[in-house]
């Protein structure tokens, strides 16, 4: 991948866009962290909108497609942008295979004590960390490297 900033700004704009997707997508495993510092609730108010759809499954599935079908395998569309909306659906489908194995395995075990906040809480960290990330090297015009997804991301964007 090309470390060149050769993007222009739309493309960094539209490329560090993508992840404010999995910022909503990880919003329920902030619970604790929100009880904690309420002001990090209060960054996610610009974020509503997409709260919204999150919290609807079928307008969730229907940006999934849309952002899949419109944006990721759309040879129209630049390579960054549709690398970094690919990844940040990725990422989003890592924070819905966590909530699963919480809600259907942790929940019914551990139930809400210490191990299962530690655990939220890590992955609430760890998804803000990436896609901060990923906004700070889109903004630059620099490819994300997350290991495993950026690999991933880029086979399937080959494709197209």
């Amino acid at each position: 991948m090309s470390s060149q900033s050769s993007e222009t700004a739309a493309d960094r704009f539209f490329g560090s866009l993508a992840y404010l997707l999995p910022i909503a997508d990880v919003y329920f495993f902030g619970l604790f962290v929100f009880k904690q510092f309420p002001i990090v609730e209060q960054l996610y108010q610009p974020l509503a909108p997409l709260l919204a759809i999150n919290n609807n499954q079928i307008a969730s599935l229907a940006l999934f497609f849309g952002l899949y079908v419109g944006v990721v395998v759309n040879p129209q569309i630049s390579r960054f942008i549709r690398f970094n909306v690919l990844q940040a659906i990725l990422i989003g489908i890592l924070i819905s295979l966590c909530g699963l194995i919480l809600q259907y395995v942790l929940l019914p075990i551990l139930g809400m004590g210490v191990l299962t906040q530690v655990l939220m809480n890590v992955v609430f960290y760890g998804t803000v960390a990436m896609a901060g990330y990923g906004i700070v090297m889109s903004a630059f015009g620099k490819y994300t490297e997350i290991p495993q997804l950026s690999e991933t991301a880029q086979i399937q964007v080959d494709r197209y």
